[in-house]
């Protein structure tokens, strides 16, 4: 079967009325009640990286209908290798190499030293959820919805989910893709399943919450409710994910920070057992999501 091109968005340009421009400072010490919302869901403000010439686009989150998540920024496409290597002065990256495919092999404390370096922080479960749903109750936030299949994310191809016609077994990559590949959803957001599996801030029973789904996750695995669970992989390093853990299938995402940073060590608050509003815990051992 013949593979059917992504559509990207246009690069953001300095003269487009609808693209915030923010300087490398403008978050630092902002309090929530004074930090610059957004105006329309998927709006992109662009944030060049401190003591950088390097950007990084985010897009807005509006808050939730239920009120449980503000409005937020995040990160339009997960950290590149580009920008990693510009702050943090190398590159761990292990699955594939490239400026401009995301960065791997990094732990949760690598994550949050990259953010307090950068005036940033991880999101926290629930955000995360709500920004890869983008408004939506299914399972994906592309595609139908209902299925999933590896010409709109990087995820095995061989085992795809929902069922033909829409979820038909295609490639199966064997590495990161570079960013942009794959059509967003609908906040403008990249690779929120597949790709690599990102770190948020909280901690669970099962340790470092990581979401989304990796390169080699099964396509049941990139649902947006569901979480990594360690204790149900037999071939898993450890019954928890520890924030020191580096494996090629995790990265990351921020958001702008209204914290200064090196004030919070990153300890987020215990997460509940179930993953983000109405979320659910989840492993490959567990099957299909439903």
């Amino acid at each position: 079967m013949q593979a059917v091109p992504p559509s990207p968005r246009p690069v953001a340009r300095r003269d487009d009325p609808q693209v915030v421009w923010l300087g490398p400072r403008s978050f630092h010490g902002q309090s929530p009640d004074t930090f610059p919302d957004g105006e329309f869901p998927g709006q992109e403000a662009v944030f060049t990286l401190p003591d950088t010439q390097v950007p990084m686009t985010l897009c807005w989150c509006p808050p939730s209908t239920k009120g449980d998540v503000p409005g937020f920024w995040i990160a339009k496409h997960p950290v590149s290798q580009r920008q990693w290597s510009a702050v943090m002065g190398s590159n761990p990256s292990k699955a594939s190499h490239g400026e401009d495919l995301p960065v791997d092999s990094v732990s949760w404390k690598d994550a949050q030293e990259f953010c307090r370096n950068t005036f940033l922080r991880l999101p926290s479960e629930a955000e995360w959820e709500h920004a890869c749903r983008a408004g939506t109750s299914t399972d994906y936030a592309i595609g139908v919805g209902t299925a999933i299949h590896s010409q709109i994310a990087n995820f095995n191809g061989n085992d795809p989910e929902g069922g033909t016609p829409h979820g038909f077994k295609w490639l199966y990559r064997e590495r990161t893709t570079p960013e942009g590949s794959f059509p967003p959803n609908a906040w403008g957001l990249h690779d929120m399943h597949g790709q690599l599996w990102e770190w948020c801030e909280d901690e669970t029973e099962w340790g470092r919450g990581i979401r989304g789904g990796g390169w080699n996750s099964l396509g049941s695995g990139a649902a947006a409710g569901l979480r990594f669970l360690p204790e149900a992989r037999p071939s898993f390093l450890s019954k928890k994910i520890y924030p020191s853990l580096r494996v090629s299938r995790v990265g990351f995402r921020p958001c702008p920070c209204s914290r200064i940073p090196g004030k919070d060590d990153g300890k987020g608050k215990k997460a509940a057992s179930a993953a983000g509003p109405g979320g659910k815990g989840w492993s490959p051992a567990d099957g299909p999501a439903k």
